[in-house]
């Protein structure tokens, strides 16, 4: 009989005891979820960000040593040890003639969003 009579407010904060155990755990799965995906988005950005200067890099130290620059990706590839997950990126490498630096693009392939795997 005293539950009928009980003011609105103890009502609430029974109700938010009863619902805190289930609901804490649920709150912080979904924050590690958040931190963990985002994470991962940092390090593909750092990945994609490190492939691109290796490449750069390759790119002037052969024009350094022979002056000119690599004729295809294949070849700097080869020559620097330059290795890459070809599931996640893929390289456009665009050579500009034996003396002017070749547009290098690295590009992400992403599952989710349609990208060719």
């Amino acid at each position: 009989m005293d539950d009928i009579f009980e003011p609105r407010r103890k009502k609430f904060f029974r109700v938010l005891r009863t619902l805190l155990p289930a609901v804490f755990p649920a709150l912080l799965c979904i924050l590690f979820l958040a931190a963990v995906s985002r994470t991962s988005e940092g390090a593909l950005e750092k990945e994609q960000t490190v492939l691109l200067q290796a490449l750069e890099h390759g790119a002037v130290q052969t024009y350094a040593l022979t002056g000119r620059y690599p004729e295809s990706l294949s070849q700097l590839l080869e020559e620097y040890h330059i290795t890459y997950d070809r599931q996640k990126f893929v390289i456009e490498y665009i050579p500009s003639g034996s003396n002017l630096f070749p547009m290098i693009s690295v590009l992400p392939l992403e599952e989710d969003k349609g990208g060719i795997l």
